[in-house]
């Protein structure tokens, strides 16, 4: 009997450059992630651990949305998480790495399943963090690659150190077969290894999409305070200074922002917030000069990783 075809994979060009992140939203998950696809995120962020995240109710805000036809499967692109060395009602800790990951990943499959597309499949699968051990690592992701792309899309970590990347990217171009690492969701902000900048370069270098998660709440001080947020919402018309802070770090430095906003203003906020910066952007040439400086003073804070260098940027 030969394979099924993969479903349709969504390259990274397509990821969306605001998800939503599912995280701590417990018996409210179902009905936000509803809402956040209601008011036009069609990127979804949760994880296989129960104690920060529902990936049931995930599913059945996303499966909602679906039954309603405000989106269909192949409209979203829906990332979830293994956790190694968290405890799961599916496996114990001590199996073997690959059964923690098949019971973990079929798990997460019935969870994020929806009616308009079978087989389920995921669009990506990231580890919450890396193994302990260069070992486990190869191991876990040899195993991962057996389910690509007919079962997951693309492979990422997250809670990655600077150190780890070219390492595991060494065992990588020892072994050309596997799938290389298409995405890095780390914490961004500034005591997290110097806004993670070494982290970003490689990314850039690499082609490897980045994530940065706690971008608020771990940044209050500088997207309250800086000029330039203020400066950028006050000229556009935005909102509110998270709508400023999220543009410049998406569209400034190319960074994929994970939004976990509970008030759904804020979210069709969010969403709009680049569409008004790029059309008032397009305004004039003096529009367009303001907004490289404002691009330059955002990667003063946070430092350049690269982006935009092959746009001429």
């Amino acid at each position: 009997m030969s394979n099924p075809e993969p479903p349709p994979s969504q390259s990274l060009a397509q990821m969306p450059s605001l998800i939503y992140g599912t995280a701590w939203k417990k018996d409210r998950t179902a009905d936000l992630v509803y809402e956040a696809i209601k008011a036009g995120f069609r990127g979804i962020d949760t994880a296989a651990m129960k104690r920060h995240y529902d990936e049931a109710l995930v599913g059945e805000g996303i499966r909602r949305a679906i039954s309603e036809g405000i989106v269909s499967r192949k409209d979203l692109w829906i990332q979830t998480k293994f956790t190694p060395y968290d405890p799961s009602p599916h496996y114990s800790t001590t199996s073997p790495i690959p059964s923690q990951l098949s019971a973990s990943i079929t798990s997460s499959l019935t969870n994020l399943s929806t009616p308009d597309h079978e087989p389920p499949y995921l669009d990506a699968l990231i580890l919450h963090s890396p193994f302990q051990t260069l070992p486990e690592n190869t191991l876990a992701w040899t195993h991962l690659s057996s389910l690509v792309p007919h079962k997951i899309h693309h492979l990422g970590f997250s809670n990655s150190p600077p150190s780890f990347l070219p390492v595991f990217s060494s065992f990588l171009n020892d072994n050309p077969s596997l799938p290389r690492v298409s995405i890095i969701q780390n914490r961004l902000r500034a005591a997290e290894y110097n806004w993670d900048i070494a982290t970003r370069r490689f990314c850039y270098e690499h082609g490897i999409r980045y994530q940065g998660f706690w971008t608020l709440t771990g940044n209050a001080d500088v997207w309250r305070q800086e000029r330039v947020v203020r400066e950028l919402r006050e000229k556009v018309g935005l909102q509110g200074l998270e709508e400023a802070w999220y543009v410049l770090l998406m569209e400034g430095e190319g960074v994929v922002v994970l939004d976990g906003t509970t008030n759904q203003e804020h979210m069709r906020g969010d969403l709009e917030a680049v569409d008004k910066v790029r059309k008032w952007r397009g305004e004039s040439e003096e529009n367009e000069r303001v907004w490289e400086r404002w691009v330059g003073e955002l990667r003063g804070l946070i430092g350049w990783s690269g982006y935009g260098e092959k746009r001429g940027e």
